[in-house]
């Protein structure tokens, strides 16, 4: 008896030891690949477990804050290491930039420089041990800010002291910013752990109140497979976040960007690594990153909504 011929079609066969397709006679298609230590490896296989949604997590329905609209900002944008401040600061100064919108931005986080890095014409103080010049630097560019009538973003590393001693030294620091009709907002990025709320208590503790203020609670540091309710129990639980809310606080979710990696290879600015461009690499993202930072840039506008007054 004669072997049964084979008819299944060649791109249903199964894919050959090497992870590719089988060769045929003639054929031009270069064969799929895959190394572990590629940089274009998917959110879910770096995380080492279950897979995460490709898509942010849907938030609760954003709070509003007050209205100031019309009002030039001085934002003063905090958070200790490692909580996702940089990628919040680097959203907002793109945003602004390209709406038109003059900004003066400065970065006084000493540990990690990447605000300069990705967003041109972004001020840093002179490289120095003195904390009293940091200081004295903070306190003219303000001023300049005030001079000028321009929006400010302030970029203040973990653990910086530059704000707390300025408003101690000017404990009517936010009353001289509004009586030239400016308003004084407060940004504090924070994870899950209770550590993250120093930077705020600080400021608490010295009496600092700010025009505005709201609470990033960022969504990349949570578990996987836990929800918003979980994720920040004990810090929307927290006594430092209560006393905040009850002085007009506004808690915002930050969704997870689940194609950070490939941004930060290619050292893109979000608008263009959707638009494809290249950056540092030899390639552009592929289109299911480029969809999640798109996706990501979406929720995020979707839930800062509440509070989109405060922006410059």
């Amino acid at each position: 008896m004669s072997e049964p011929k084979d008819n299944m079609p060649e791109l249903l066969r199964f894919p050959n030891a090497t992870g590719g397709r089988a060769s045929s006679p003639g054929s031009t298609s270069p064969e799929f690949s895959f190394g572990a230590d590629e940089d274009s490896v998917p959110p879910e296989m770096e995380l080492g477990g279950a897979a995460s949604p490709a898509v942010p997590a849907a938030s609760p329905t954003p709070l509003t804050g007050i209205d100031l609209s019309g009002r030039h900002k001085v934002i003063f944008w905090v958070g200790r290491g490692k909580t996702g401040k940089t990628t919040g600061i680097r959203w907002l100064a793109e945003k602004t930039l390209m709406n038109g919108t003059p900004l003066l931005m400065a970065d006084l986080d000493t540990t990690n420089d990447t605000f300069s890095r990705y967003i041109d014409k972004v001020a840093r103080p002179p490289e120095t041990a003195d904390p009293g010049l940091s200081l004295k630097w903070l306190d003219r560019l303000l001023q300049h800010s005030l001079g000028q009538k321009i929006s400010a973003l302030v970029d203040l590393g973990g653990g910086d002291t530059t704000l707390r001693r300025l408003a101690v030294e000017l404990p009517d620091l936010v009353a001289l910013f509004e009586a030239q009709g400016f308003a004084v907002v407060l940004f504090h990025t924070v994870g899950p752990q209770e550590e993250d709320l120093s930077p705020l208590a600080t400021l608490q503790r010295i009496g600092f109140k700010p025009t505005a203020s709201s609470i990033i609670l960022n969504e990349a540091m949570m578990d996987v497979g836990e929800t918003h309710d979980t994720g920040f129990a004990r810090i929307l639980r927290h006594s430092v976040v209560r006393r905040a809310i009850g002085e007009g606080a506004v808690p915002v979710f930050m969704p997870k960007l689940f194609a950070a990696q490939q941004v930060e290879i290619r050292r893109l600015k979000f608008h263009d690594a959707v638009a494809g461009k290249t950056g540092r690499a030899d390639t552009p993202l592929g289109p299911f990153d480029r969809a999640r930072v798109r996706l990501w840039l979406e929720a995020m506008d979707s839930n800062f909504a509440g509070i989109s007054s405060w922006l410059p």
